[in-house]
């Protein structure tokens, strides 16, 4: 798989997020700036060679992504799944970063980014679903 394919597979789940985030946004304006700046990196990382600001820009998504659904569906399991697994990712992170140098260092955030897309696709397949569910009951 070359590596614009993997950018943009990464990049449509971010996309995909910032969509559901700001359908959320719409209604829960308390949760505004925590959406605001994610949606901010988010939009900083597509432009961006940096795997580590991508890295960062995925990891607020999945952060905010949590603070929408806690606030929006109170009551939910997901939030607290996702911001364990986003700890987890980032203290990873934040070890490939520091801890390696040169063609080490990108090997490791490759995968990272590449696991944190995996997470933020799924975090994205249930906000999708929280959303059509609320939605029917809505109708």
């Amino acid at each position: 798989m070359s590596k614009f394919s993997i950018f943009i597979k990464a990049a449509g789940g971010v996309i995909a997020t910032s969509i559901a985030l700001l359908t959320a946004l719409r209604e829960n304006p308390q949760i505004g700036q925590g959406i605001d700046s994610a949606i901010e990196k988010l939009k900083s990382a597509t432009n961006s060679e940096n795997p580590k600001l991508r890295f960062d820009a995925k990891i607020a998504a999945i952060d905010a992504a949590a603070d929408a659904v806690e606030v929006h569906f109170p009551g939910s399991a997901e939030p607290a799944r996702w911001r364990r697994q986003a700890q987890g990712l980032r203290m990873r992170g934040e070890l490939a970063w520091n801890s390696n140098t040169g063609s080490a260092q990108r090997r490791a955030m490759k995968a990272l980014n590449s696991e944190t897309a995996e997470v933020l696709g799924g975090v994205n397949a249930r906000l999708v679903e929280l959303q059509a569910d609320q939605q029917e009951l809505s109708d």
